[in-house]
């Protein structure tokens, strides 16, 4: 039996590329992707004729795309994703990713109202515990209560995608990511930014490592075991369901640290960074996977093996710019 053809958004973003390297790994040979600009990263990937670049904002673009493709699986993925940015520029966060999100959904309705839509939303929207509820165990029913632009714009997103599988019968499958680490991602997020700035202490470019809130506890995954679990909810997620995305296990960012620190034979001062905290953090954020985990999805790279390979990049990188 042939397998479905994918038509991956935001493919040459961090999540993106390892999705495309993950699914050409797994016998997928019809792979489409959109990328805001060219890209010579999904050049050297896929067809010329597989790539889209453009504004997914654009409706006669991605409606000629759809249109053209027909994709039996749609895993859409592009989307503004800073937090912290989204706090300065609020307006462009949410009109951007409401417009993208409107876009895409409406398309495959009227181009390819078969396909199977994977909407990826973010456990940002579930935001602070409230005080009678466990913040190490957030299940699917967790109350919302998104604590900063971004979440709300993916929240607008997510119920975007619940409305088309209601409305329209649309086959959506919507995900909740927590945190998801690995090779090339943003230096905004925190691991490449600790990583970047010990490869630049370790080739003197840089006196020491500055860092926010330690004390936070996170629910870490490989993004390419992430990739993986976005394979499993294409293939057993229910329609019109939706699954988080996590280890189940918190990590301290101060362990983070710790470790990557052990990873480096440079001797790192570590110095307290007012501008890398947020204008709201929450203590505790660990995710109850319980439902994607009986779908047959489990994580499988260590913690240490990640950091190691994300060092290991932004080392190779400081190489080639130097």
């Amino acid at each position: 039996m042939s397998k479905p053809s994918v038509l991956v958004t935001g493919a040459d973003g961090f999540v993106g590329s390892h999705l495309v390297e993950y699914l050409q790994s797994a016998g997928y040979t019809d792979i489409f992707a959109t990328t805001y600009a060219e890209s010579e990263w999904l050049s050297a990937h896929l067809p010329a004729d597989h790539i889209f670049a453009g504004d997914l904002t654009d409706s006669d673009h991605v409606f000629a795309m759809v249109q053209k493709i027909k994709p039996d699986w749609v895993i859409h993925l592009a989307s503004l994703s800073f937090v912290g940015d989204s706090f300065s520029k609020t307006q462009f966060v949410m009109d951007t990713n409401t417009h993208i999100q409107y876009v895409m959904l409406e398309a495959v309705r009227q181009h390819a109202p078969g396909a199977r839509f994977l909407s990826i939303g973010s456990a940002t929207c579930y935001g602070p515990a409230a005080v009678d509820l466990d913040p190490e165990h957030i299940s699917e029913d967790y109350p919302f209560a998104p604590n900063n632009p971004y979440a709300v714009s993916k929240l607008t997103q997510e119920h975007l995608a619940q409305m088309y599988h209601l409305t329209y019968d649309l086959d959506v499958v919507r995900v909740r990511p927590f945190n998801q680490i690995g090779p090339r991602q943003a230096e905004d997020f925190v691991v490449p930014a600790f990583a970047k700035q010990i490869a630049a202490i370790e080739a003197g470019q840089q006196d020491a490592l500055r860092v926010g809130n330690l004390e936070a506890v996170r629910d870490f995954t490989d993004v390419r075991d992430a990739v993986r679990a976005y394979e499993r909810l294409m293939l057993e997620g229910v329609r019109g369901e939706v699954y988080n995305l996590g280890s189940g296990q918190g990590v301290k960012i101060q362990t983070i640290l710790d470790t990557l620190r052990k990873l480096s034979e440079a001797d790192i001062l570590v110095q307290p960074d007012e501008s890398r905290m947020r204008p709201a953090d929450i203590p505790i954020f660990v995710a109850d996977a319980r439902k994607l985990h009986a779908l047959g999805w489990q994580p499988s790279i260590p913690l240490e093996e990640t950091l190691r390979d994300v060092l290991a990049f932004e080392r190779q990188k400081m190489e080639k710019e130097a």
